[in-house]
C-alpha cells in the first residue's frame, strides 16, 4: 500500500478548489473539532461574562410583617378613608341640612378615633399613620364617585357611566356602608391583636361605629328595625310584613377570620337596597355590600367593600402618606 504524502502547502484546504463533497467534509471536521474543544475545556471562571446593555438587579421588597402597630396603622387609615367617603357624600349627595349635620357628627367621631388609634400605634412601637388607605380610596371610593357623578367610558368599556338618578339616596348609602365597614373592621382586628388592652381598644371603636351605622340605617329606612332573616335565625315567634330580597353571604378569603352574614341584603332586580338598625344577630365580619348609581337593566352598580387584609395593611416599612 502506498503511504499518502503530506502536502507542503501551509493552507491545503484554502488553497485548492473544493467540491461539494469536500465542503461537507470540511464542515464535518469543524463540528468534530468544536465538540472536542467543548469536551476538553475547563469550567468557565469569568464571573462577569460579556453582555449587551445593562440589566439592573431586581428590587427586593421588604417583608410585610403584621404587628400590633401595623393593625393600628391600618385601622387609622380606614378611618381617614371613611372621612373621605363622608366628604364625597356631602359634596355629591345634595344632602339636607339634617343629613349634613349627621355626616359631620360621624366625621368628628372618626377624627376622635384617629387620635386614639395613633396613640395606640405609638404604644405598640410603630409610627402613627396620618392619611387614608390608598387601596380603599383607589378600588372603592373612585368607582363609587363615578357612579354618582357619571363619566365618559374608558379602556375597554362599551358605554359611558351615567350619573345617578338619585344622588341623595346613594350618598346616604355610602355613609351607611362606611360606618358598617368600620364596625366590621374593628371587630375583625380583635383576635389579631396580641394583647388584651389592644383588643379592648379596637372593640370600643367598633361598638361606636356600629351604633352610628344603626342610626343612619334608621334615617334611611325608619320602618326597618330588625332584619327579618335575623328574627328567623333567632327562632323568635315574631311576625313581620317587611319584604326583603334574598340575602347573600360573602367571604374575604384573605382575612384570618371572616364569617357571618352580610351587613345588608342583596338588591333584587329593580329594588332599592334596604338597611336595618339590627342587620344580624352578631356583629358581622364579612364584606359590606353597597349598591349605588343609576339602574341599568333593572340593577344598580353593586360593590363589596372588604375589611382590610394582607393586601391593604399599612406595614411599618410604608412611609409615604
Amino acid at each position: 500500500m502506498t503511504t499518502p504524502q503530506m502536502s507542503n502547502d501551509p493552507l491545503p484546504i484554502a488553497s485548492h478548489e473544493l467540491s461539494r463533497r469536500g465542503l461537507l467534509r470540511v464542515g464535518g471536521i469543524t463540528v468534530a473539532l468544536a465538540a472536542l474543544v467543548a469536551a476538553c475545556g475547563g469550567e468557565a471562571t469569568d464571573s462577569n461574562p460579556a453582555r449587551v446593555g445593562e440589566s439592573p438587579a431586581p428590587p427586593v421588597l421588604p417583608d410585610g410583617i403584621v404587628t400590633d402597630g401595623v393593625l393600628f396603622r391600618t385601622a387609622t387609615s380606614i378611618h381617614f378613608s371613611i372621612i373621605d367617603a363622608h366628604g364625597i357624600a356631602k359634596k355629591l349627595g345634595k344632602l339636607t341640612a339634617a343629613q349634613a349635620a349627621i355626616v359631620d357628627m360621624f366625621t368628628a367621631a372618626s377624627e376622635a378615633s384617629i387620635k386614639d388609634l395613633q396613640k395606640w400605634t405609638a404604644t405598640a412601637g410603630s409610627v402613627a399613620w396620618t392619611c387614608a388607605n390608598p387601596r380603599l380610596d383607589r378600588v372603592i371610593l373612585t368607582p363609587i364617585s363615578d357612579r354618582i357623578t357619571g363619566r365618559r367610558k374608558k379602556g375597554s368599556e362599551e358605554a359611558d357611566v351615567p350619573p345617578s338618578d338619585d344622588p341623595n339616596r346613594d350618598a346616604m348609602a355610602l355613609v351607611h356602608a362606611g360606618e358598617s365597614l368600620l364596625a366590621a373592621m374593628h371587630q375583625s382586628l380583635v383576635p389579631q391583636f396580641s394583647l388584651p388592652k389592644y383588643r379592648a381598644a379596637s372593640i370600643i371603636h367598633g361598638d361606636t361605629a356600629a351604633r352610628r351605622a344603626a342610626a343612619i340605617a334608621h334615617v334611611i329606612n325608619p320602618d326597618n328595625i330588625v332584619n327579618p332573616t335575623t328574627l328567623l335565625n333567632a327562632n323568635l315567634d315574631v311576625s313581620t310584613t317587611t319584604t326583603e330580597a334574598a340575602t347573600t353571604t360573602t367571604q374575604n378569603i384573605a382575612a384570618n377570620d371572616a364569617g357571618g352574614a352580610t351587613t345588608t341584603t342583596a338588591v333584587a332586580t329593580g329594588a332599592i337596597q334596604q338597611y336595618y338598625m339590627v342587620p344580624s344577630q352578631f356583629g358581622t365580619l364579612s364584606a359590606v355590600q353597597l349598591a349605588v348609581g343609576a339602574f341599568s337593566s333593572g340593577n344598580q352598580f353593586t360593590i363589596n367593600i372588604e375589611t382590610p387584609s394582607l393586601n391593604s395593611f399599612i406595614y411599618d416599612y410604608q412611609t409615604d402618606c
